[in-house]
């Protein structure tokens, strides 16, 4: 072999080896730049940290293990649950937290209880008590007249036999005198009593006149003005 066709030789197989780099550097710059386009993808690699490559798309999520709590994975999107709640707090009034969904509170319904009748209240039993007078007066009040009217009525209700009507006044005037005031204190409560249907042989009459006597003022005095009535 002569020298000429030795360097040809060798520039040749340097030409080759050059070609085989630089085919090799474009296969390289190839496969780096003809990857998948974002959001395509082959593998998770080629999508954002903290996305998922599902069927050559970058998600969110594959399933609801990759969302947060009271999210789920919808269409590769973590979406929030509606209704969702960790606990009844988060729920509205009347509802409560079941199985992370607030729902309605049932309520029991309660079973109407029959009214039950109401006892009428026992009659009250009459009372036969006291009438009043002005200062020295004997004589009846419209007030005194109607008092008198309920008390005939309860002696024949209750059967009353007998009663003892006392005349009584106040400290002022002198003994004799009261004394005679309230006879005559007592005799017209019996008259008008009698007027009004009541046997004369059930009433009694007597004085004690200024005796009973407690009160000193004006407030006393009209407590002592007056006729007792003594079922007997």
């Amino acid at each position: 072999m002569t020298m000429g066709e030795g360097t040809m030789k060798v520039s040749k197989i340097t030409c080759i080896s050059m070609l085989s780099f630089a085919l090799l550097a474009l296969m390289s710059l190839a496969a780096t730049g003809c990857g998948p386009s974002y959001p395509n993808c082959d593998t998770d690699e080629n999508c954002h940290e903290g996305e998922f490559c599902v069927n050559g798309q970058c998600q969110m999520c594959r399933t609801d293990e990759d969302c947060q709590a009271g999210q789920s994975c919808v269409d590769g999107r973590c979406d929030a649950i509606p209704g969702y709640c960790a606990s009844s707090a988060d729920c509205p009034s009347g509802q409560e937290c079941q199985g992370n969904r607030c729902v309605g509170t049932q309520s029991v319904p309660t079973t109407p209880t029959a009214p039950t009748a109401e006892t009428p209240p026992a009659p009250t039993a009459c009372t036969i008590s006291a009438v009043s007078f002005e200062f020295e007066s004997a004589e009846l009040s419209s007030g005194v007249r109607d008092q008198l009217q309920a008390i005939a009525a309860c002696m024949r209700e209750r059967n009353v036999s007998h009663l003892q009507i006392v005349g009584h006044c106040d400290e002022r005037g002198t003994e004799e005198y009261n004394l005679a005031l309230g006879d005559r204190r007592a005799r017209a409560v019996r008259d008008f009593l009698v007027s009004l249907g009541v046997a004369r042989s059930a009433l009694g009459t007597s004085s004690q006149g200024e005796e009973m006597a407690s009160g000193h003022d004006e407030s006393g005095w009209s407590r002592d003005r007056r006729a007792d009535m003594l079922e007997q």
